[in-house]
C-alpha cells in the first residue's frame, strides 16, 4: 500500500506548479495535475525506498504540514521558522526535476523571488558533478583509499571533453544559482533533486569578484520541504531561544567517537587502512567534556548501537559505502570484526523507534568523516537512502557528511577547526562553523579537493 499524502502537501504542490505555469507562459509544460501526479510518484518512490511503513510516513509528514497551504504560505512560514537575524540574510533554493526539465525556485522569508524552468537531461545534470570532480582529480586521488570489490577496479567517470575546473564551476553556477545571487545572502538552504545534493556548493562562483560561495555564504542541504518545516519546528520548541539572534555554541558534552576499526576480511570488499583517522580523533577529543571512544577491536556494530542512543554527538571516522542497488542494506558505515560489521541505512533508521517514543535520546549532530557518506541512490526526489538521510530519519537534526576523502592530514585539520568554531556562538550552526573551518583549511591546503569535500545535511540552529 502506498502512503497517503496530506491535503497540505497536495495543496502546496498544486499551488506552486500553478503559479510556476503562469510565470513561464512560453514553456511547453505539462498540465498542473500531471506534474502533481508525477511529483507524488517521485515522493512515493523515495519513501518506499527508505522502507518506511504507511503509519510512520503519515506521522512523519504530519509534523510539517500545519500552517502552510501554498508556496506563498511556505515563504511566510520561513519568517516564523527563522525569526530575528537568522531570517534577514538567508534563502531557500528548491529544485524539482522531471522529464529533462529542472525547475528552480528561489525563496526568501516572505517572498518567492524566482521561478525558473531549465531544459537539461538527467545525464547532463549528473555531468555537472562528474566534471567538477574530475577537474579536481577526485576519482584518481581517492582510488587507493576507497573500498572496492575484490578483483574489480573502480569505475571510471568520463568528463566532458576539454573542460577544466573553471569551466566546470562556471557551468554549474549557471544551472544551480540565479544570476541575482549576491553578497546579501549569508546562508543558503538547498532542497535538492536527483544528484544536486552531492554537489560541492561551496565551490560555486556567483560573485562579480570571482570568489567562491564559501567566501561569503554558508549553505546546508535540506532533505525536503516537509523535513525542513518539521525539524525546524522541533528545534524552535526545544532549542536555545538565542539561536535566532545571537547564534549558539555547540559544546561536546558526551560525544561518541568511532575510528580505525579492525576492518572485516571475509566480505566481498577490500578496505584500505586509514591511518589518519586515529590522528583525526585524537585532535577532536580535547573539545569533549567526557566521551566514549570506540576504536580497533572495540569499534563494532554492537558497541555503536549500545552507545549511540545516549550521546549528544556521534563522530565516525571510518569507511562508508554508497550503492544504488538495494541501498537500505548496501549503504553502510564499515565497523570492525568479521561478524556483522556493517551499520546499514536500515539499521540506522531502525533507531527511530526509540526517538519517537521519547524514552531515549539520539545525537542531534552526526559527523561522518568517511568516504561517500553523503551519497546514496539518486532519484528525482533527491538522494533518498544515503547514510546522512538515514540519520535524520532516526532523529538527528544535522549530519556533517563527506562527498570524498582524499587527504588524511587536511581532513584532520579541517575537522579540528570545525570543532573549534563550534565552541563559539554562530548563526546558522553548524553550517557557519563548517564554512569557517573550510576557509581555515584552504589557507594551509589550497587544493579544493582537500577542503571542499564536506557539507551539512539537515536543518541549522
Amino acid at each position: 500500500m502506498l502512503p497517503k499524502f496530506s491535503p497540505w502537501l497536495i495543496s502546496l504542490l498544486g499551488s506552486f506548479f500553478f503559479q510556476f505555469a503562469q510565470a513561464q507562459p512560453n514553456r511547453n509544460m505539462a498540465a498542473e495535475q500531471d506534474i502533481l501526479k508525477i511529483y507524488q510518484r517521485q515522493l512515493k518512490e523515495g519513501y518506499l525506498m527508505r522502507g518506511m511503513p504507511d503509519t510512520e510516513i503519515a506521522r512523519y509528514m504530519a509534523r510539517g504540514n500545519e500552517g502552510v497551504s501554498s508556496l506563498e504560505d511556505f515563504a511566510k512560514e520561513l519568517e516564523l521558522l527563522f525569526p530575528g537575524k537568522s531570517s534577514s540574510h538567508m534563502a531557500v533554493l528548491f529544485f524539482v526535476f522531471n522529464k529533462d526539465t529542472l525547475f528552480r525556485f528561489f525563496i526568501v522569508p516572505g517572498e518567492i523571488k524566482e521561478r525558473k524552468a531549465i531544459s537539461i537531461t538527467k545525464m547532463n545534470l549528473e555531468q555537472l558533478n562528474i566534471d567538477v570532480y574530475n577537474s579536481m582529480n577526485i576519482y584518481s586521488l581517492a582510488a587507493n583509499r576507497a573500498p572496492h570489490i575484490r578483483g574489480m577496479k573502480p569505475e571510471k567517470k568520463n568528463s566532458t571533453p576539454a573542460i577544466n575546473f573553471e569551466q566546470a564551476i562556471r557551468n554549474a553556477t549557471r544551472i544551480l544559482l540565479p544570476t541575482f545571487f549576491d553578497e546579501r545572502y549569508k546562508h543558503l538552504i538547498v532542497i535538492p533533486s536527483f544528484t544536486i545534493g552531492a554537489f560541492p556548493f561551496q565551490l560555486l562562483q556567483p560573485y562579480k569578484d570571482g570568489s567562491y560561495l564559501i567566501d561569503k555564504c554558508s549553505f546546508s542541504i535540506a532533505p525536503g520541504l516537509l523535513d525542513l518545516v518539521a525539524i525546524r519546528k522541533r528545534m524552535l520548541k526545544t532549542g536555545n531561544p538565542d539561536m535566532n539572534n545571537e547564534g549558539i555554541s555547540f559544546t561536546l558534552d558526551n560525544p561518541l567517537f568511532v575510528c580505525n576499526p579492525l576492518y572485516p576480511e571475509n566480505t566481498s570488499y577490500i578496505f584500505p587502512d586509514l591511518p589518519g583517522t586515529k590522528k583525526e580523533i585524537e585532535g577532536s577529543i580535547p573539545f569533549a567534556k567526557k566521551y566514549i571512544l570506540l576504536e580497533g577491536a572495540n569499534a563494532t556494530k554492537l558497541n555503536v548501537l549500545h552507545y549511540i542512543r545516549d550521546c549528544d554527538v556521534a563522530y565516525f571516522a571510518t569507511h562508508g559505502i554508497a550503492s544504488e542497488e538495494n541501498p537500505l542494506d548496501n549503504n553502510f558505515i564499515v565497523l570492525g570484526g568479521n561478524n556483522d560489521p556493517f551499520l546499514t541505512s536500515k539499521n540506522i533508521m531502525a533507531l527511530r523507534d526509540s526517538t519517537y517514543s521519547g524514552k531515549l535520546k539520539f545525537p542531534q549532530l552526526v559527523i561522518l568523516s568517511a568516504c561517500q557518506t553523503g551519497l546514496g541512490r539518486s532519484m528525482e526526489a533527491g538522494i533518498t537512502a544515503g547514510l546522512a538521510r538515514s540519520f535524520l530519519i532516526a532523529g538527528a537534526s544535522q549530519v556533517v557528511m563527506s562527498l570524498w576523502n582524499v587527504d588524511d592530514e587536511a581532513t584532520a585539520y579541517l575537522m579540528n577547526r570545525f570543532l573549534y568554531h563550534l565552541q563559539n556562538k554562530n548563526l546558522y550552526c553548524p553550517s557557519e562553523p563548517l564554512r569557517l573551518a573550510e576557509l581555515d583549511t584552504r589557507k594551509k591546503f589550497m587544493n579544493p579537493a582537500q577542503w571542499a569535500g564536506f557539507s551539512v545535511f539537515g536543518v541549522n540552529y
